[in-house]
C-alpha cells in the first residue's frame, strides 16, 4: 500500500510514469492485504491481483506464474510486486525466475513462440525483501509452535523466520514505534547475525524510501546458493602460515583457533580478521564443530537434542496403513526411522517413555497442549543457557550410525531443532570411483579414509557461547572407540539401521 501511494521515477525514462503492478496472496480464503488496498481507492484497474487459499510458492504456484506472464505479455506495467503470505518461502518464488536448465536447445525450443516462454525470458527478480514485527520477533524465535508451510509441509514459526529473514536482499523491521530503541537495536543486530549481507530498514507502519526496496536490483541468485552451508573465512595468509603450508603443514594461525579433542575439532572465529559491530557489541560469534566418526543416534536424541531443544519431528506422509500392520510398532520407531534393538535404552529413558504415555491420555487440548510445551521450551531454553550461553542457530550436517549412508541435514532456531535427510554421502558416487581424473578430484576434495565424506560439520551462532561444553556434550554423543571397532555390520546389528527395519 505505502509503495502504491508513492510515486516511483521510470529508471530508463524519467519522463514516463512508472507502472506498478501488484499480485498480493493470502492463504486464507479472505485476502485481507487486498482488501485493505481496495479500501484505499489507490487502484482503479486491473493492477492489483488477489490470490488466496493458497500459497504462491507452493499451491498456487502455477496460477503465479500464468499471472506474472499474462501481466508480462501486456506489456503495460514496468515492475511487479509479489507480496506473498507470511508463511511462504521465499527460495521457492525465486526458483520461478531461474533460467530454463532443461536438456536442449533453448533458442529452439523456446524462440519466438510466447507460448513456449518461461518466467527467465520475460521478468528479471529484482529484490527479496522480508519485514519482521519487531515487537514479536523473539517470541516467534523461542517460539515451537507449528505451523504450516510450503507444499502442506510442517515447520515452526522459528524456522520459517529465519529462513525468510536468511533469503533476503532487505529486511524491514516494522513497528518501530510499539517498541524500545534498545529492543530494536537488539532485533537489528539478530537480523545482522543471520543475514550478514541484507540491507536492513526500520520503519513505523512499513513507510520506507521506495527506492530502497523497488529498482534495486540487489538480487543474485549466487549469493544464496550455499545459505545452508558453512562459509569458510578467506582471508589474507600470514608469512609464517606460509611456511607452514610450505612444509605440508596446516596454517598456524588457524591450528591457534582449532581446539582439538582427539574425537573432533572446534575451529574458533579468526582473530586475525577484523570483528564485526555484533561480535563487538554484543559478543555475538560462531565456530565450527567438526568430527569424523559418527553420533550414536540415540546418544545424540538423548544428550543433545532433547536435553537442550524441542526436536520438532518430520510429518510421515501415507503412513496410516504401516502403522496398523503390527501393534505397537509405531511406538517403537524412534527419531530418523530408527527401529532399536529389544536390549537397548536405559531405565531413564524406558521411565520417560512411560511417562510420556500417561500423559498423553490427559488428552489434552490444543491450547493447553501448546502451554505445556511452550513450558517445556522454556525450561529446556535455561538449561541450554546455562549450559551453553545463547545458541541463536545452528546448521550443518551430521553422519549417524543407523542413518550410515545418508547424510541428515540440521537445523537450529532459537528453541527448535529440526532433521531432514538429505543426499547419499559423495563417497558412495559411482564417480568418485570410475568417473575422470577431474570429476574424481572434485567429488574426492572431502574424503578421508576409510569413511570417504562422512562427517559432522556444524556450525554455531550465538552469544557468549561455551564452545567447550559443546564440544564435550557433542563428542559424548559419537560412538566410542569399542563401537568403532564393531563395524557397520556391529552398529546394524546393536544400534539399527533406518532401511534395514522397514518392512
Amino acid at each position: 500500500k505505502h509503495i502504491l501511494e508513492n510515486k516511483h521515477i521510470h529508471q530508463e525514462d524519467p519522463s514516463k510514469p512508472f507502472k506498478c503492478a501488484v499480485i498480493v496472496n493470502d492463504v486464507a480464503e479472505l485476502n485481507i492485504d487486498k482488501a485493505l488496498i481496495d479500501q484505499s481507492s489507490l487502484v482503479q484497474t486491473e493492477e492489483v491481483v488477489a490470490m488466496q487459499n493458497g500459497c504462491v510458492c507452493c499451491t498456487l504456484k502455477s496460477d503465479l506464474v500464468d499471472q506474472i506472464m499474462d501481466m508480462a505479455k501486456s506489456q503495460v506495467f514496468d515492475y511487479m510486486i509479489i507480496e506473498a503470505s507470511g508463511i511462504s518461502e521465499p527460495s521457492e518464488i525465486a526458483k520461478l525466475f531461474a533460467e530454463c536448465d532443461e536438456d536442449h536447445n533453448h533458442e529452439e525450443a523456446h524462440g519466438d513462440n510466447t507460448e513456449n516462454l518461461t518466467l527467465y525470458d520475460v521478468a528479471t527478480l529484482d529484490t527479496c525483501v522480508t519485514v519482521v514485527d519487531a515487537g514479536d520477533f523473539f517470541d516467534k524465535l523461542q517460539s515451537i509452535q507449528k505451523c504450516t508451510s510450503s507444499g502442506g509441509t510442517t515447520a515452526t514459526y522459528a524456522k520459517l523466520m529465519v529462513e525468510q529473514v536468511e533469503y533476503s536482499n532487505v529486511v524491514l523491521i516494522n513497528k518501530a514505534d510499539l517498541v524500545s530503541q534498545e529492543q530494536i537495536d537488539q532485533v537489528t543486530e539478530h537480523v545482522t547475525l543471520l543475514n550478514p549481507k541484507a540491507n536492513i530498514l526500520v520503519s513505523k507502519h512499513s513507510v520506507v524510501d521506495v527506492k530502497k526496496v523497488v529498482g534495486t536490483n540487489l538480487y543474485n541468485v549466487k549469493d544464496f546458493e550455499n545459505i545452508l552451508s558453512i562459509e569458510v573465512e578467506v582471508g589474507q595468509v600470514k608469512s609464517c602460515c606460509k611456511a607452514s603450508i610450505a612444509k605440508g603443514e596446516s596454517a598456524c594461525c588457524k591450528r591457534a583457533r582449532t581446539i582439538d579433542s582427539g574425537l573432533s575439532q572446534v575451529m574458533l572465529s579468526s582473530k586475525s580478521l577484523a570483528k564485526t559491530r555484533h561480535e563487538v557489541r554484543f559478543g555475538i560469534s560462531s565456530f565450527v564443530y567438526k568430527a569424523r566418526r559418527p553420533f550414536h543416534s540415540s546418544r545424540f536424541h538423548v544428550d543433545f537434542v532433547n536435553k537442550y531443544f524441542m526436536f520438532i519431528e518430520p510429518e510421515e506422509e501415507d503412513c496410516e496403513h504401516e502403522e496398523g500392520e503390527e501393534e505397537g510398532a509405531g511406538d517403537e520407531q524412534t527419531e530418523g526411522g530408527e527401529q532399536p534393538n529389544e536390549q537397548e535404552g536405559t531405565e531413564e529413558e524406558k521411565d520417560a517413555e512411560i511417562q510420556g504415555e500417561e500423559e498423553e491420555e490427559e488428552e489434552l487440548s490444543p491450547e493447553e497442549a501448546l502451554k505445556k510445551q511452550q513450558q517445556e521450551a522454556e525450561a529446556k531454553g535455561q538449561v541450554r543457557d546455562k549450559d551453553f550461553g545463547s545458541v541463536l542457530r545452528g546448521k550443518g550436517f551430521i553422519w549417524t550410525a543407523h542413518t550410515h549412508d545418508f547424510m541428515i541435514a540440521y537445523g537450529q532456531a532459537g528453541n527448535t531443532v529440526e532433521f531432514a535427510l538429505e543426499n547419499e554421502w559423495k563417497v558412495l558416487n559411482a564417480k568418485a570411483w570410475n568417473g575422470k581424473d577431474e570429476e574424481k578430484a572434485e567429488i574426492r576434495k572431502n574424503f578421508v579414509d576409510p569413511w570417504g565424506d562422512r562427517r559432522q560439520e556444524l556450525v554455531f551462532i550465538g552469544k557468549d557461547m561455551n564452545h567447550e561444553v559443546i564440544q564435550k556434550v557433542l563428542d559424548g554423543c559419537l560412538l566410542n572407540d569399542d563401537e568403532m571397532n564393531m563395524g557397520v555390520d556391529g552398529w546394524k546389528a546393536t544400534i539399527g539401521n533406518a532401511y534395514l527395519n522397514d518392512e
